[in-house]
């Protein structure tokens, strides 16, 4: 009787062990027997996800157009008209992943299975400069201006934060933070809290505003963008985690991060498609721009130093 339940529990083990291992290979080995990948975006928040000139573009755009190139599928992407229905419709099965410059927050967790991060950001805003405090530069600076009224993207953490340190009558919610944006121009707000990388793009693409308008942009919080994918999946989490690896060690995201926040080429685009870049020649780019840099370094160093001897060219 015990060698029988000992037969039997071996064999339940090996067919649990086979299901399961079939089950989480399963959402990669869907992806790629339809031949499309499926990536729920946000919808006008540069430079992540934006349309120039009828083209999606954005870091989050050539992050999920280089997930497909290494699983050998199309990309399509879809936009959800607000924030709040990016996991309500991902757990629908309307899209396979969400690359939203979306916040990896415990409560979202409850819901979706979060990568590791791929794009740290802190908390900023916009705000009417004559309403800022003298040398104002961060979030909290906003608490220090009476009469404010503050726009926030709904259902996100820019609302959460703004929550637990505003009045509810000073926040006024909007269902992007470019309408945000818009009611600031028009006057209906005096500040909008937002994600840095997006406050720092507006402001530096808006030159003719910096009279009107500040940026506060002094890092106070830390919070992480992730990819987000129905839970129950850990084949398919453990490779993504895997490609965020990749474009970290490759210098992917040093390219990507220079491209859309140094150089910032995107903001003068031409009509077309823009050229495709190989991971090949981001880590290219991305060696040759760390070497001018050190070489840049190198070469400050060396004229801050007073040579030891005198140097006179007449003399052989």
């Amino acid at each position: 009787m015990e060698m029988k339940f000992v037969k039997w529990l071996i064999i339940l083990i090996l067919a649990l062990g086979y299901g399961s291992s079939s089950l989480y290979a399963g959402q990669l080995e869907q992806i790629q027997a339809k031949g499309e990948l499926v990536v729920s975006l946000n919808r006008d928040y540069p430079p992540f996800a934006m349309t120039i000139d009828g083209h999606l573009t954005g870091l989050d755009v050539d992050l999920a157009k280089l997930l497909a190139e290494y699983l050998g599928v199309k990309v399509r992407f879809v936009q959800p008209d607000t924030f709040d229905q990016q996991i309500p419709k991902l757990l629908a099965g309307e899209s396979d992943m969400i690359i939203a410059a979306m916040t990896r927050t415990v409560e979202r967790g409850l819901k979706v299975s979060f990568t590791d991060p791929y794009f740290e950001v802190s908390q900023a805003a916009l705000v009417l400069r004559e309403l800022s405090p003298t040398l104002a530069d961060s979030y909290f600076d906003l608490l220090k201006i009476n009469g404010l009224v503050l726009g926030v993207k709904a259902d996100t953490t820019h609302e959460k934060f703004a929550r637990e340190l505003f009045p509810d009558n000073v926040i006024k919610i909007f269902p992007t933070t470019a309408a945000a944006v818009d009611a600031l121009l028009k006057g209906d707000v005096n500040a909008v809290a937002a994600d840095s990388p997006f406050v720092k793009v507006w402001y530096e693409t808006h030159p003719d505003r910096y009279l009107k308008f500040a940026a506060l942009l002094a890092p106070v919080t830390k919070e992480y963008y992730a990819f987000a994918i129905r839970p129950g999946d850990p084949f398919f989490l453990g490779w993504l985690n895997l490609f965020i690896d990749q474009i970290r060690i490759d210098g992917t995201m040093d390219l990507l991060n220079h491209e859309y926040f140094q150089e910032m080429a995107w903001t003068k685009q031409t009509p077309g498609s823009p050229k495709k870049v190989t991971p090949a020649e981001m880590l290219k780019n991305a060696f040759i721009a760390r070497k001018k840099a050190m070489i840049d370094i190198r070469r400050k160093d060396l004229k801050a130093v007073k040579p030891d001897y005198d140097y006179n060219p007449s003399v052989p």
